[in-house]
């Protein structure tokens, strides 16, 4: 039980009901904001240069939670060839709601802990007595390339993300080094729901390339899948639900999470857009560590 002396805290399901409150509050604050239209930053195919951090509440079925802030950005080398960076800068790992918790101020037997979204187990030792453990968590670098296949009358970019274990405690990383291979098809939507619909295909391949040798491998498949629904042209208010099939093949298991995101540009020079960004897992197992409930909340900066 998460409490202190005179202080209390509120419980997974009060903080839900406050956040979806607030949710609304910022909803109606930005629907009634008045914007020029300009492009969203959600169209993959963008390589204008972007800065956009984020703050992310993870919920596992396992009553792990996960909070982090994440610097996010975009750099284009030139009109047809970008990086994205993605630094967890602040990372909190909480598993005082599992099992691992023995009450009595220790935490965990050892052994291992499944973090979620498919990674790998990682091992408990080390972690405080409070079962939770703050730092930096793993980054990642993006490269990207667009390309004039053509193939089923879309557009495609090609390009392989690397993962880098820059955590600063084993618990909040994966103890790997992983590459994967990208292949995104994108295709507009021309008459419904209006201007600026499209749907993008983005699909990776995990593979860990150097690591721990007490980590388990990597082989995992992960998708995901966005499709663009402007909601109203004249003050740029957007809905772009994400869908992510993950297929861990070293597990044999298969997980699922859709997350509908709400945005819209604020401010007069069309470089700002804010959203939120609910989630849910669908089925979500405990025993692999699959995600509940997230909740994300973010700003792009348009730097062009």
């Amino acid at each position: 039980m998460r409490s202190l002396r005179n202080i209390r805290i509120l419980s997974a399901n009060e903080a839900r009901s406050w956040m979806l409150a607030v949710v609304g509050v910022i909803l109606a604050v930005v629907l009634s904001m008045p914007v020029q239209a300009q492009e969203t930053g959600t169209d993959p195919r963008d390589f204008a240069p972007k800065f956009m951090p984020y703050y992310r509440l993870t919920e596992l079925e396992n009553g792990a939670e996960v909070n982090a802030l994440t610097m996010f950005g975009l750099y284009a080398f030139t009109p047809t060839f970008a990086m994205t960076y993605e630094i967890p800068v602040g990372y909190k790992m909480d598993v005082s709601d599992t099992p691992l918790n023995n009450g009595d101020n220790t935490c965990g037997p050892g052994g291992s802990f499944p973090p979620g979204e498919g990674l790998p187990p990682i091992t408990i030792p080390g972690v405080q007595g409070n079962c939770q453990e703050t730092g930096m968590g793993d980054m990642n670098l993006r490269f990207m390339a667009t390309s004039d296949v053509g193939w089923l009358n879309g557009d495609w970019i090609f390009g392989v993300q690397v993962d880098l274990p820059t955590a600063t405690q084993n618990f909040l990383g994966t103890e790997q080094v992983r590459i994967a291979p990208m292949a995104a098809y994108i295709r507009d939507i021309p008459k419904w729901p209006g201007p600026g619909a499209f749907y993008a295909l983005m699909n990776f391949y995990f593979v860990d390339v150097f690591g721990d040798d007490d980590v388990a491998d990597t082989s995992m498949y992960v998708g995901r899948w966005f499709v663009m629904l402007p909601l109203s042209e004249k003050h740029k208010i957007y809905m772009l639900p994400e869908f992510q099939p993950i297929y861990d093949f070293e597990n044999d298991h298969f997980s699922f999470w859709v997350g509908p995101e709400f945005g819209k540009m604020i401010g007069d020079d069309g470089k700002n857009v804010v959203y939120l960004k609910p989630g849910w897992g669908a089925d979500p197992d405990a025993l692999t560590g699959d995600r509940e409930f997230t909740f994300e909340i973010g700003w792009r900066y348009f730097m062009n």
